[in-house]
């Protein structure tokens, strides 16, 4: 008996001492993990998306900027001359406002960056970066047709962009309601609507199309990401500059 107790100690150490091996060895895969995620976020936040994109709108306005160049003459009645140019660059410039306010606020529910949320936020600045030069086409060439349809064409897929943008952020964001959801996909879909009506119509009457771009402009004056925000904070005792 007392030879079987003994064996039957030794039995529950050894067991004892392989569960603590498992767990430990558990525990080091654990922790490895842990270190390998922290490193990764530490690698890839949303704040390097933030700065990286903040530059490049910057770049995209200074270069715009620069497309405006004073008249030869020194009378008032020669800046009459440059309608085109004022009128593609306060266009830009909105819209470049516009799309920075609604990137701006939209980041604020990315909570881990991921690949594809950086593939697609760098395909939306591809598009962005592009508006420069369509700017100073439609100016040079006083509104022309085919300028104008490529300047409104540039809208429609730096508005597509967002939106794939945009629906990847939302839908992996718990401060959305299915309901918030889908108004802000209708919104972004209807403003989308917009810009190619844009486009098209500018094939027949380049105005109009300029028209129908600000149009859409408006639907984004005032993102749904803001909004959200606000009733967020409001619930929470707090307020929104």
């Amino acid at each position: 008996m007392p030879r079987n107790a003994a064996t039957s100690r030794r039995l529950k150490v050894g067991a004892s001492r392989e569960r603590i091996q498992i767990l430990d060895a558990q525990a080091a895969r654990r922790a490895k993990r842990e270190k390998a995620e922290v490193k990764e976020k530490r690698l890839s936040t949303p704040e390097r998306i933030s700065g990286y994109t903040d530059a490049v709108f910057a770049v995209v306005i200074t270069i715009t900027v620069l497309e405006l160049h004073p008249p030869a003459s020194a009378r008032i009645g020669a800046l009459l001359s440059l309608w085109p140019t004022a009128v593609s660059y306060l266009v830009s410039y909105v819209f470049v406002a516009i799309v920075w306010i609604n990137h701006h606020f939209l980041m604020g529910y990315v909570k881990q960056t991921t690949l594809r949320v950086i593939w697609l936020n760098f395909t939306h600045l591809f598009f962005v970066s592009l508006l420069p030069f369509a700017t100073a086409w439609i100016a040079a060439t006083e509104l022309a047709r085919a300028p104008v349809v490529v300047y409104t064409g540039f809208f429609v897929v730096t508005d597509g962009a967002y939106n794939l943008f945009e629906r990847e952020v939302l839908r992996n964001s718990s401060d959305f309601s299915s309901t918030e959801l889908r108004a802000s996909r209708r919104r972004s879909l209807t403003a989308l609507a917009l810009f190619a009506a844009a486009a098209l119509v500018a094939l027949i009457q380049p105005t109009a199309g300029m028209g129908f771009a600000a149009l859409a402009l408006l639907l984004h004056l005032r993102p749904d990401a803001a909004r959200n925000a606000r009733l967020i904070l409001r619930r929470q005792g707090k307020t929104l500059g």
